[in-house]
C-alpha cells in the first residue's frame, strides 16, 4: 500500500507505526516514526511536562543584534542548568525555556503540515525535515508492520535529503551527521506584517540524538546584523 498526501487522516498502517494526536505527530505524518527515540519521548507526550540540562547561550553584541533579540524576546548569555517546560495539548504547544534567571516562552501551532512559532511579536513558519544519518527503512522507503505486513513510504513524505540530493551540513558541531530533525523557515511576520525571507537566511534550528540523549542547536544572524543568538544543550527526556 503507498500512503498519500500529508493532509488527511492517518491511515489505520500510520496509526500502527506511531503517528499519534500531536502536533509533531501531524506536522510529520508518518515521517514522526523515522525520528530517534529522544525525540519521540519529547514530541508524543501530552499534558505538561519538565525536563532539564545544561546549555550555552551566546549573544551577539552590537547595539542593533542587542535590540532585535530584545524584541524577540532572547535569552540573555548563559553557561549552565537549563528548564524547559512544555504544555502540549490538542490545539498547540506552550514552550518556556528557563536559562538560569532568563527565560524565553513560544507558542507553537500545526497548520497544513507547517510549525508556527510565536516569538514576541514574531511568528515564524517551519517546516520540519528529517536530518542527519536515517535508518536503513527511511532509506528503502519500506517498513514492516509487527504483523508481517510492509508499508512503502511515498516521496510525499520522504525526508528532503532523501528526494532532493543531499542537505549541507550547518556550520559547526550542530549535529548534522546524527539522526534528527531540521527546522526550515519558510516565512516570518512581525505584527502581522510579512518581512522578506531573505532577512531570515541565517536562521537554522536542529534537534538530533547523540549518544543516547536529546540533543539542540539553534542559531539565528542576520544580514548586517550579524548575531542574534545561538543557543545549544541537551536536556533529559527519559523521566
Amino acid at each position: 500500500m503507498r500512503n498519500q498526501a500529508v493532509n488527511r487522516a492517518p491511515t489505520r498502517d500510520e496509526a500502527r507505526l506511531g503517528a499519534r494526536e500531536g502536533l509533531y505527530p501531524r506536522a510529520l505524518g508518518v515521517r514522526f516514526v523515522y525520528l530517534p527515540r529522544t525525540l519521540r519521548l519529547l514530541h508524543g507526550r501530552g499534558g505538561r511536562r519538565t525536563y532539564r540540562g545544561e546549555a550555552q547561550v551566546e549573544r551577539g553584541r552590537g547595539l542593533c543584534s542587542r535590540l532585535f533579540a530584545r524584541i524577540a524576546r532572547l535569552p540573555k548569555a548563559h553557561a549552565g542548568p537549563i528548564e524547559v517546560e512544555i504544555d502540549a495539548n490538542a490545539r498547540g504547544e506552550t514552550w518556556t525555556r528557563r536559562f538560569g534567571k532568563s527565560a524565553m516562552r513560544s507558542r507553537l501551532v500545526e497548520r497544513d503540515g507547517l510549525v508556527f512559532e510565536r516569538l514576541g511579536p514574531m511568528r515564524f513558519a517551519f517546516a520540519l525535515d528529517l536530518a542527519g544519518e536515517l535508518p536503513d527503512a527511511a532509506a528503502s522507503g519500506v517498513l514492516s508492520l509487527g504483523t508481517g505486513a510492509q508499508v512503502t513510504v511515498s516521496s510525499a513524505v520522504m525526508p528532503a535529503q532523501l528526494a532532493d540530493g543531499p542537505v549541507d551540513p550547518a556550520e559547526g558541531d550542530s549535529g548534522a551527521d546524527d539522526p534528527g530533525l531540521s527546522w526550515r523557515l519558510v516565512r516570518v511576520r512581525a505584527l502581522g506584517l510579512p518581512l522578506p525571507s531573505g532577512w531570515f537566511a541565517g536562521v537554522r534550528a536542529r534537534e538530533f540524538e547523540r549518544d543516547g540523549r536529546y540533543h539542540f542547536d539553534v542559531a539565528a544572524q542576520l544580514p548586517v546584523v550579524g548575531l542574534l543568538v545561538r543557543y545549544r544543550g541537551w536536556l533529559d527526556v527519559e523521566g
